[in-house]
């Protein structure tokens, strides 16, 4: 069959050099001018935004109906007389608690959000664009070392965490401090909530989840309460009675503030009890707070923790059941294949008790009659403990070779 003869043929469509150079200047120059456009467009939206917001608070009532734009905590007076006012903290919602540090990690592949990132540099990208979703702000700065095991760390916002990016399986952590966790965005816990449950892989989980909770005025919960808390028992889960530590001077208080550390941070879960006000700067203050740091050692720490501080927290230790009434534990990874384990132990006796005496009578000795129904190589899903290093390879975590673009244009105008 002849080619039409308005068709074009391959010699025709051939370019010189200057010819192509002249094309990918142009394509570059139309490029960045529409990423200027779109820079643009962006910030204005976000100006937009936020005025929207701040009419939206303004002609909100207060949230104490005091006639203030938010809830004051507590008022400092520090040692050069400056009094300085602290909001209340609450956790999503109005929450009894809230969240004082958190870290997560998953797979990289997660922030792509359907694209194909073929650099390190536009990974970054996509990383602090969904950091700015959720939390108001992205990354700001390159860090000059890497960190936590991660070739590449970053900044986010203002110093409120870090980024930490290369190496470690296609992993990425993100690490938001106290201060990270205050200057966040208004329900950035329900985002965040949102993106590890529904836009994440199996790989997702939080690492780090510090819950806290504020006396203001030291009635309801001391240093002092929490010490008797702990001799009579109240800090014990079942287990051994933790460790026990004051810092701070407990015998003559100075007003530099007093702390309680209960427990051992290499275990998953510890306690600090201090009197933040003190700390701060205010001798006077009775400003405490109740804090439990939990970390994902041997232990899985739910992403509903993030929406439900205060059941979380109250349930941590018997000593904190006034903090919330409805109270919700996070099972060590090791308590609950205990518990999975003894169900089986029973279940096994009451099924097959009878039928494995027999067994052994037959064949002479326990481990004759174990070998001969022993299936090897097979755990029940239910005793496996659940961890990401051991789901094997997924598809996206494959490598696959990415034609550069430059080089592709020049051999398709070759």
């Amino acid at each position: 069959m002849k080619r039409p003869a308005e068709a074009m043929s391959l010699d025709v469509g051939r370019v010189s050099a200057q010819e192509l150079a002249q094309i990918s200047e142009s394509v570059r120059q139309s490029i960045q001018e529409a990423n200027e456009r779109l820079a643009n467009s962006k910030a204005a939206a976000l100006a937009a935004e936020r005025e929207a917001e701040q009419a939206s608070a303004a002609a909100r009532p207060p949230s104490t109906n005091r006639g203030g734009k938010s809830e004051i905590g507590a008022r400092l007076v520090l040692e050069d007389g400056q009094v300085k006012e602290i909001p209340a903290r609450r956790g999503y919602g109005g929450d009894h608690a809230f969240i004082d540090w958190m870290n997560f990690t998953t797979d990289e592949t997660d922030f792509f959000f359907g694209y194909q990132c073929i650099s390190d540099d536009e990974i970054i990208h996509r990383i602090s664009k969904k950091c700015q979703e959720i939390f108001g702000f992205g990354i700001t700065a390159e860090r000059p070392t890497g960190a936590n095991f991660y070739h590449c760390s970053y900044v986010l916002g203002d110093k409120y965490g870090m980024v930490c990016h290369g190496g470690q399986k296609s992993t990425v952590l993100v690490m938001l401090s106290g201060e990270g966790c205050a200057a966040a965005r208004e329900g950035w816990e329900a985002r965040l909530h949102d993106f590890l449950e529904n836009k994440c892989g199996a790989r997702a989980r939080i690492t780090r989840l510090d819950l806290a909770h504020d006396v203001y005025d030291g009635v309801r919960y001391s240093v002092d309460r929490a010490d008797a808390d702990f001799d009579a028992g109240l800090f014990n889960c079942g287990g051994r009675n933790p460790n026990h530590e004051y810092r701070g001077n407990w015998k003559q208080p100075t007003g530099k503030g007093r702390t309680l550390y209960i427990g051992n941070r290499d275990n998953g879960k510890f306690c600090r009890v201090y009197e933040k006000g003190r700390q701060l700067g205010d001798k006077a203050s009775e400003w405490v707070r109740v804090e439990v740091e939990m970390k994902s050692v041997n232990r899985i720490i739910p992403f509903d923790a993030l929406l439900r501080p205060g059941e979380y927290l109250a349930a941590s230790y018997p000593a904190f059941a006034w903090i919330n009434e409805r109270q919700e534990r996070i099972l060590t990874t090791k308590k609950k294949t205990e518990i999975t384990y003894a169900a089986m132990v029973a279940w096994l006796k009451r099924q097959c008790g009878a039928a494995i005496n027999v067994l052994v009578a037959m064949e002479g000795t326990t481990d004759l009659a174990i070998a001969k129904i022993i299936r090897e190589g097979e755990i029940p899903s239910r005793l496996k403990v659940p961890d990401w290093r051991f789901a094997g390879e997924s598809f996206h975590e494959q490598q696959r070779i990415q034609p550069d673009a430059e080089m592709f244009f020049q051999a398709a105008f070759a």
